[in-house]
């Protein structure tokens, strides 16, 4: 897998020479400026652009869901008798006393895909924030920008003849972990894949397209379950990050701010 070559660029600093007039208080200034230099992130200020990850979702039609039941008219409402002999009527039922399972709604195919890519999504970029880099994310659809390095990525499955298929979310899984497959890209040259699409696609009803990933770009693979906890994202995210700046360290790869 060939690496992205990048060189790293440094703002300079111009300082200004002292005032001739004062040669002592310029030699403090000097002393002091060498005494205490400008910090340098070894991230470099650099803004790095987090695309959603891709998947698939299967898109059921709404189940049918029995109306709601109301409370009952005023002329079947019972009448009860207080301790004292008079009558009183019973007050009519709040919405609270109706049946939960009247209310709930049931959780999709697609907002569990939002849920998964969210969680992926605000990980990584918490973790890239902590490294030092100005991170923000690209959602879906958004316009790529003219320069600057993207981290994206894939949700993935192996089907029942170990071949890597793109996460059909409401499919049918064959396994209990999916697969992230994560790559870098220098977004001056956006048309670099991550993967590619089989040829022929092997379409199944219960799964994804079969892809298989490129040798463009530096590409990392993690294995997590179907419904990872929030360590099990933190620890990704933090290794994603982590060999982020072994490669920009490298490979000395930026992007002019």
């Amino acid at each position: 897998m060939t690496l992205l070559r990048f060189c790293i660029l440094f703002p300079l600093v111009a300082l200004s020479a002292p005032a001739r007039s004062n040669p002592r208080q310029a030699q403090a200034v000097q002393n002091s400026t060498e005494a205490q230099p400008a910090p340098v992130s070894p991230a470099g200020a650099m803004t790095v652009y987090v695309s959603d990850f891709d998947l698939d979702v299967v898109h059921h039609k709404p189940s049918q869901k029995p109306a709601p039941r109301t409370s009952p008219p005023p002329s079947s409402r019972r009448t009860s008798v207080s301790p004292t002999g008079a009558r009183r009527r019973s007050a009519p039922a709040s919405a609270s006393d109706t049946d939960p399972s009247d209310t709930a709604t049931e959780e999709t195919p697609a907002d569990r895909a939002n849920a998964l890519v969210n969680a992926v999504s605000e990980n990584i970029i918490r973790a890239l924030t902590q490294a030092g880099y100005d991170a923000r994310r690209l959602p879906a659809g958004a316009s790529l920008p003219q320069q600057g390095v993207r981290i994206r990525g894939v949700f993935a499955e192996v089907d029942e003849t170990n071949r890597a298929r793109r996460l059909l979310v409401g499919g049918e899984p064959v396994s209990p972990n999916m697969i992230l497959f994560v790559g870098v890209n220098n977004l001056t040259r956006p048309a670099q894949p991550l993967y590619e699409l089989a040829d022929p696609p092997a379409n199944n009803p219960g799964h994804g397209p079969v892809i298989t990933v490129t040798s463009y770009a530096p590409a990392e693979r993690f294995e997590v379950s179907r419904d990872p906890s929030d360590d099990e994202l933190q620890k990704i995210a933090t290794k994603i990050a982590a060999d982020f700046t072994a490669l920009v360290n490298v490979n000395r790869l930026s992007v002019a701010q």
